[in-house]
């Protein structure tokens, strides 16, 4: 089945890179008043706290089956959990560069997991156009590329965030489009809040924050537009494209994130970050003008129906 994006889906898909794109600056904004997993659980709580509200006066009380609850927590513990968790914890170790480029290696894990859940083959045009694309933030982030036991912890952390995005990305496809959006977004949210919060408690973090207005405004910005508002856009987008070519977009937050550093705090583009945002605009327009197909595509629509409704 061939299926290519419409201009919706393409205007939505920067809205979200674009949102994913201010969350760095503004976890680096954040943390010097708070330990760093105790903000990703409020973020997340606030986030899914947002939506449930929205969810309850729009349609009042969900209707979900067990299995749908066991998918939804490990949805939460693997793209909220996993995912904010690395990413506040290597925010502070490493430079938003390279943090960003270790983020954006989630679509090339995603596009293998994607194969064995929901079927999305991976075409030898689609990968080579995800690999150009991470070969491109890898360029834009290679003059911060300093090796050292603070910034390997931090790699490690983002890339294991990575990978829980990846993980959780791959189960929302899965379950996109069969349950209402506010939610289940909502529901998972709350459910990564529990995780992280524990974590955060497991790790000895202590509850001190420091509600200055930097750190409110952080909070703010983080937890409506940059969570609440991107994961609803996001989990609507995947109901109605492959999230291979979905996740191709996701190689502009670094674009975005250099232009917001050279807009908000007066940074300067270098030639080296030039190539690589030419780089990764290659790679984005390979997969996004590459056809899609996905095997045994109606069969496996009606088997995922029919697991959903089990």
């Amino acid at each position: 089945m061939n299926q290519s994006l419409s201009i919706r889906a393409v205007a939505g898909m920067v809205l979200v890179a674009f949102l994913w794109a201010v969350c760095f600056p503004f976890i680096v904004v954040g943390l010097p008043d708070a330990p760093p997993l105790l903000f990703a659980a409020l973020r997340a709580f606030l986030a899914g706290l947002c939506l449930i509200l929205i969810a309850f006066t729009k349609d009042g009380r969900p209707s979900y089956s067990l299995r749908q609850l066991l998918m939804l927590a490990v949805i939460g513990l693997s793209y909220t959990g996993m995912g904010l968790g690395g990413m506040f914890l290597g925010a502070g170790k490493l430079g938003p560069g390279l943090a960003t480029v270790l983020a954006n290696a989630q679509p090339l894990f995603a596009a293998v997991l994607s194969f064995f859940i929901v079927r999305e083959v991976v075409t030898g045009r689609v990968f080579v156009g995800l690999l150009i694309g991470f070969i491109g933030v890898v360029v834009l982030a290679m003059p911060e590329m300093e090796f050292g036991n603070a910034r390997f912890s931090g790699a490690v952390y983002v890339l294991g965030g990575a990978i829980g995005t990846a993980i959780g990305n791959v189960l929302l496809k899965y379950q996109a489009g069969s349950d209402d959006i506010y939610w289940s977004m909502g529901i998972q949210l709350v459910i990564g809040s529990v995780f992280l919060g524990i974590a955060s408690v497991s790790l000895g973090e202590g509850f001190e924050i420091d509600w200055t207005w930097s750190f409110t405004t952080a909070m703010f910005v983080l937890a409506i537009p940059a969570t609440a508002m991107m994961v609803v856009l996001w989990y609507a987008l995947l109901a109605s494209a492959p999230l291979n070519s979905l996740n191709s977009f996701t190689f502009l937050t670094p674009v975005f994130g250099l232009a917001i550093g050279m807009l908000l705090f007066g940074e300067t583009f270098t030639s080296l970050e030039m190539i690589g945002i030419g780089i990764t605009i290659v790679g984005l327009v390979i997969v996004v003008k590459a056809p899609r197909k996905t095997t045994s595509g109606s069969a496996v629509g009606e088997q995922a129906k029919v697991i959903r409704s089990s």
